[in-house]
This record gives structure tokens, sequence and C-alpha cells, in this order.
């Protein structure tokens, strides 16, 4: 069953879909911001204890000098080998948040109405370890890319030394990596339809689902497309308009209000990630459309089974004049 009309566009449909689930955006951001500041508290501790005695505190709260940011790398309580391994685990903690958010956001999004939390969480439960065999199949995926990516630098190099002109080597490694990122993106968008594919169908079999998948994605490349360019031109427009905000009309030592504008972005893309999974979801919904189930006409009773129609009850017999007498 279509979740829209026709004749409603899908980026509409996807950004009603977003505002309906705006708890589970919330939700999504206050996470990525309390494991923020889980990561953040070491390095704060480590730095304060250094810059809180040093008058080079001010080069760095009114602006950023690359020479004091290097000199306090040299302490040891601030080496990046000390905050590093955390900062990881806690983005790979916040993924694995995500990816279980996921199953219960495509369930939802697929309804005519919101699913309680109850549902929510069961859809959840039900696809995270599907969507992780899924990650697993991307990670492979991603490999000959990778390989590709290597092996398109290392030919832009041997054309650039034996090129007279200077520019053509520039131009040749932004080719190189223009198509790179293309086939990142289709992949990227090959997975995605699988994971919509998986909860449309219940899909157990991840292989089944990457087939299907591939095959609906590169039948349907051009609207798939067209849907990912007008979102992405958005989500450029708004970071190009951040970043003129942030550096023209922000000052460097409005250190809160740098803090506080960098959560906006975040909660930006956030919904721009959720904007684009809502609308691949309403291009499925549309595109295939699951079957309507017709309720079959009851068949005719055999001959066996039909009862007779009751006899007729025979006529009363009027009294005789003996009974009357």
């Amino acid at each position: 069953m279509e979740m829209e009309t026709p004749t409603k566009s899908v980026l509409a449909t996807g950004a009603r879909l977003v505002l309906r689930s705006w708890r589970v955006l919330w939700w999504a951001y206050a996470v990525n911001l309390l494991l923020g500041i889980v990561a953040g508290l070491p390095v704060a501790a480590g730095v304060s204890a250094i810059l809180n005695n040093s008058f080079e505190a001010q080069r760095l709260v009114k602006g950023f000098d690359l020479g004091v940011f290097l000199s306090l790398l040299m302490h040891p309580e601030v080496t990046l080998s000390t905050f590093v391994p955390g900062s990881i685990f806690i983005s790979l903690l916040y993924f694995v948040f995500m990816l279980f958010l996921t199953g219960g956001l495509l369930a939802d999004f697929r309804q005519e109405e919101r699913l309680s939390f109850g549902k929510f969480l069961e859809s959840c439960g039900a696809f995270f370890w599907r969507f992780a065999r899924l990650l697993l199949f991307h990670l492979l995926a991603l490999v000959p890319a990778g390989i590709l990516y290597g092996l398109l630098d290392y030919g832009t190099e041997k054309v650039a030394e034996n090129s007279p002109r200077d520019s053509v080597g520039f131009w040749l490694a932004q080719g190189c990596i223009a198509i790179t990122a293309l086939l990142f993106f289709v992949i990227r968008l090959w997975f995605d339809v699988a994971q919509i594919r998986a909860v449309a169908e219940n899909e157990r079999k991840i292989r089944r689902a990457l087939g299907k998948a591939f095959r609906m994605t590169f039948g349907n490349f051009g609207s798939l497309f067209w849907i990912f360019l007008r979102i992405g031109i958005v989500a450029l427009a708004g970071s190009a308009a951040a970043a003129w905000f942030f550096f023209k009309v922000i000052r460097p030592e409005q250190v809160g209000l740098s803090i506080l504008f960098g959560q906006v972005i975040v909660f930006f893309w956030l919904v721009i990630r959720l904007w684009l999974r809502a609308c691949e979801t309403a291009w499925y919904q549309r595109k295939f459309p699951a079957p309507v189930a017709f309720a079959e006409a009851p068949a005719p009773p055999s001959p066996l089974e039909v009862e007779p129609p009751p006899l007729p009850a025979p006529p009363l017999a009027a009294p005789s004049d003996e009974a009357s007498s």
C-alpha cells in the first residue's frame, strides 16, 4: 500500500516522515551530545591543567595560534595517543547505536501512523543483526573501491610527472576523487535500498536482499540519484551558509556561541541523513508497493452438503361432528 498519493513529491513525503519522527531525531542528537561530552572531558581536563596557569592561553581562546597549539601537543598530558583511542571507541559506540535505531526508523517510515514505543524497539532489535551482517558486506564492497582509488591515484601521478603543464596533475587528481566518491555513493545507495527491502519484505537472507537491492538500485538509478542530488544540494547550501556565519559573524572569543552553533550544525546533518532515509523509503513504497490481499469468495457448497428444504407440515384435520357434540 502506498504511503501517499502519487501527486505528492517524495521529498515532501520524506520531510513529513522526519517531522513525525521528531522524538527519535532528538534521541539521536541527545546521545550524540552526551557521548561527545564524555569524549571531551579527558581532553578538557588535560588541557586545562596546562593552560589555566599559562599566559599563552588567551592566544587560543581569542583565536587560533598554530605555534601555541603545537607546543601544547608537546606536553605529555595532551598527547594524541592518550585521547584518540577513547574518541574512536565513543564514535564506534554511537555508530552502533544509530545502526540499532535504523531498523525501527525504517519500519516506522513505512507505516501510516507512528509506531508505538514498544513496536519501535521490537523493530530495532529484530533488524539489528541483519543490518550488522549487511554492514560486513558493505565493508567488503568498499575494498575494491579503495583499490581502484589507489590505482587511479598512482596513474594520475605518473601522468602528471610526464606532463609539461603543472595543472594537469591537479585536475587529474580531482577527477580521481570524483570518480571514487561516485563509486562510494553508489555502494552506499545500494546498501540503503538493501536495508529498506529487508524491512519491507522481512527478509532474513542477507545475500538475497543484496541481490534484489542491486537490481532495484541500478534499474532505477536515475530516480534515486535525482533524490540524492536535491538533498545533497540542500546539505551543501546549508553547510556553506553555516561556514560563512561561523567565520564572518561569530568572533573567536565567543566560545560559548561557537559551541552552540556547532551543535546546530550537527543537528542539521542528522536531519539531512534522516530525510534521505525517509525519502528512500517513500520512493521504495511507490516503486514497489506491497501487493493488496483480496478476500477470496467462499466456494459454493457441494450437492452432498446441501440440506434438503424442510417438508411442509400436513394440514390440520377439521374436527368431526361427534367430537363437537
